[in-house]
């Protein structure tokens, strides 16, 4: 059963829906955003149009997604690996589903995506959905309601699809035999390995050999162009020491937001809050939905809970099979009508029936929580304090800001800007651009240093923006050409790849003369003796291992199954470092022999079920892809090219 699981394993069968993955880990890699309503168009698929801005937005959503989860991640390698041209193949297949699942008359209602949605933990505070905590994490990513709502039921409607084919497959116990047979079979070869390693170390190189390759290769051993970098940095850190705030100004502060808080409703004590809800719809009018109102409290008076009432005549799903329950309610997050209500409502009082665009409520308030306090000016001073140096620095920093811009552009060195804003110039020792620290390391410097106006002309840059309150610019004080690397700095490498070629070369002769022998019928000793090296055994390789190299097992598996107690042909394999094998499968044994529990062979049908439900599900989206009316403009992705 292990050897099974080993080959079947990799990303297998679990896909869960978009609410049970809220934590925002981007559903497909592509997540919920609005915008890109600008930018030019890179495709179009069915119809719909998806932008450069959208695709952008999306790539730094999911990189800082991987951010979050890999924070020591090379930057470099994780912009490579999200690639926009990746990003926006993704959104292709998403939307072509999307289209086909229309096309099914697939679909989800807001109600049943408020229903999940309520149950998502990062919207709850003490097990209870929160409005206030949900459009707090919404607007922490960039979005509202309404596109995550959206958003959520696209999502859930392409899972649908996906499920109609992913979830649908089975597997037949023959099947499941005959993968496992396979799957779980050993093989054992006898091997020669010519180790490249090893018969470099039978050459020598002379000195003579090395000053000759060094004199005709000299432009593989230059030492890059070097630099000194000047360059001005405006940061409001700097400028806090600047500022002194009194106390008479934080307590004006404190004054302003302690207004707001209060006509904000601060103070005011938070109730949880449990509604019925009758809707307003076609085929039911005002007057319909307030005598069903009052048919409900009538049921509530004569006995009936209001939780098992809100379960029968509530037309908020999402509410309604918790109860009617809305959560800890907090000034301002309901209707007025309801929060009028609400403000006279006694603890454990069902309400007259309440009108509001949504429709007839009954309210109750299950719990009022202790009215909360407002801050005090002592337990604020000290946050005021640093909010208001923090604004008055960054002001003075604004200011700035623009005066070096102009004296950039007015200048012919820095030292005149920089002494006019009151700051310094700093230089650097000498330095290969491509190796600068921090900050001439980030991308917009080193875009600038490598232009045109600061490399060859020798101007000043523009003032660069690293963030909102960190600014430099940069100019090029000294340079000094690409000069050649002395011999003794070098004379090793050189040394090492003569050697290296060397082998390779016999390696390649060696290699033609085993092939030769080997169709002349020579076997595994003949060729052991060629390369001047022992005859080795491996037993009981299996699928995707390792030793004795993954090129040898992966060719030992691909050898023709021959008769028992016979040995396989001699083959000879490259391995990736340039060494070579010669081998020979000398015993097969099936798996499959240790039979299988009833429990054990339902969860291993299920398991290739999906894998094959998976496979089944890829070959769909390639069909849409190939029928789909789909145009796309991967040249636009870089924003500055046209098709």
């Amino acid at each position: 059963m292990q050897e099974f699981r080993r080959f079947v394993r990799g990303p297998v069968g679990k896909v869960l829906l978009a609410a049970i993955i809220l934590p925002f880990v981007i559903s497909g890699f592509y997540g919920y955003f609005v915008g890109g309503n600008t930018g030019d168009v890179v495709a179009e698929v069915e119809d719909t149009k998806i932008t450069r801005g959208v695709v952008n937005q999306r790539v730094e959503r999911v990189r800082n997604m991987l951010r979050e989860q890999s924070p020591n991640m090379n930057p470099e390698l994780l912009d490579s690996f999200v690639r926009p041209e990746m990003v926006l193949d993704g959104i292709v297949n998403e939307q072509l589903i999307l289209s086909a699942a229309g096309k099914s008359n697939m679909v989800f209602s807001e109600k049943q995506v408020a229903a999940d949605i309520y149950k998502v933990p990062l919207f709850q505070e003490e097990g209870t959905f929160s409005e206030q905590r949900f459009d707090r994490e919404l607007r922490a990513r960039g979005m509202n309601p309404q596109s995550y709502v959206q958003g959520l039921r696209q999502d859930m409607i392409k899972e649908q699809f996906r499920a109609g084919f992913m979830q649908t497959d089975f597997s037949l116990p023959s099947e499941l035999n005959e993968q496992r047979r396979l799957g779980e079979q050993s093989r054992d070869i006898r091997y020669a390995q010519l180790d490249i390693d090893s018969l470099r170390n039978r050459f020598t190189v002379s000195d003579e050999e090395v000053q000759t390759f060094y004199d005709e290769n000299q432009g593989e051993f230059m030492r890059p162009e070097e630099f000194k970098v000047s360059y001005v940095e405006l940061s409001a850190q700097e400028y806090a020491d600047q500022v002194s705030v009194t106390d008479e100004e934080v307590k004006a502060e404190y004054d302003v937001r302690k207004s707001i808080m209060e006509e904000a409703g601060g103070g005011d004590a938070p109730r949880q809050v449990s509604h019925i809800l009758i809707e307003l719809n076609d085929d039911r009018d005002l007057e319909q939905a307030k005598a069903r109102a009052r048919e409900a409290a009538k049921a509530i008076a004569g006995g009936a809970s209001f939780a098992d009432t809100a379960a029968q005549y509530s037309d908020d799903t999402g509410s309604a099979q918790s109860g009617g329950d809305l959560g800890v309610v907090s000034k301002g997050a309901l209707p007025e009508e309801m929060e009028a209500t609400i403000t006279d409502l006694s603890p454990d009082t069902v309400s007259a029936p309440v009108v509001t665009d949504a429709g007839v409520h009954l309210i109750k308030v299950t719990q009022q929580a202790t009215a909360t306090e407002l801050p005090t000016l002592a337990n604020l001073s000290g946050q005021i304090r640093v909010d208001l140096t923090k604004a008055r620095a960054e002001a003075l920093l604004n200011e700035d800001v623009a005066r070096l811009e102009e004296l950039l552009y007015e200048h012919a060195d820095l030292q005149s800007p920089a002494e006019q804003v009151g700051t310094s110039v700093k230089t650097t020792d000498w330095i290969d651009l491509t190796a600068a620290e921090e900050p001439l390391s980030l991308p917009q410097v080193q875009q600038a240093l490598n232009s045109d106006q600061v490399r060859q002309q020798g101007h000043n840059s523009d003032l660069l923006e690293i963030d909102a309150t960190h600014y430099i610019a940069v100019r090029i004080a000294e340079d000094k050409p690409a000069e050649p690397m002395p011999l003794e700095e070098v004379s090793f490498a050189i040394r090492e790849r003569l050697k290296g070629e060397r082998a390779m070369d016999q390696v390649q002769q060696l290699v033609e003369k085993a092939e030769t022998s080997i169709k002349e019928g020579a076997d595994l000793e003949s060729v052991a003796a060629l390369f001047e090296v022992e005859i080795e055994e491996q037993e009981g390789l299996q699928r995707g291992g390792a030793e004795p190299a993954m090129e040898v097992v992966n060719a030992a598996f691909s050898a023709p199954r021959f008769s028992e107690g016979e040995a396989s042909p001699v083959a000879v394999t490259r391995l990736g470092n340039g060494s070579v094998v010669a081998h020979q499968v000398i015993r097969v044994a099936d798996g499959n022999a240790e039979p299988l529990s009833d429990a054990q062979q339902q969860a291993a049908l299920v398991e290739l079920g999906n894998v094959e439900g998976q496979r089944n599900f890829r070959q769909v989206v390639a069909l849409l892809r190939e029928e789909g009316d789909v145009e796309l403009h991967p040249s636009r992705l870089s924003g500055n090219q046209g098709e």
